[in-house]
């Protein structure tokens, strides 16, 4: 096994694992929370609370990039 497969199934148990998916959850909502119960005058902290959902927004879209790479290769193979 690659390194890469290695690294794409490592992704796949992560993003599968219950756990992980409990936790990027609650964060979410701690920040959807901050967005919506701020004053009309803490326009910084929903912003970055929208930073936060946006980050965590990128990590698990990275972590699906290296859980599908071993599916896009197989495919690519198929391909040619």
């Amino acid at each position: 096994m690659t390194d890469k497969a290695i690294l794409a199934q490592w992704a796949k148990n992560l993003l599968n694992d219950d756990f992980f998916k409990e936790v990027i959850d609650n964060l979410k909502k701690e920040q959807i929370s901050v967005i919506i119960n701020t004053s009309a005058e803490e326009c910084d902290r929903r912003e970055d609370a929208y930073r936060h959902i946006k980050t965590l927004e990128l990590i698990t879209g990275h972590l699906e990039g290296l859980a599908s790479e071993t599916v896009i290769k197989e495919k690519k193979w198929k391909i040619l």
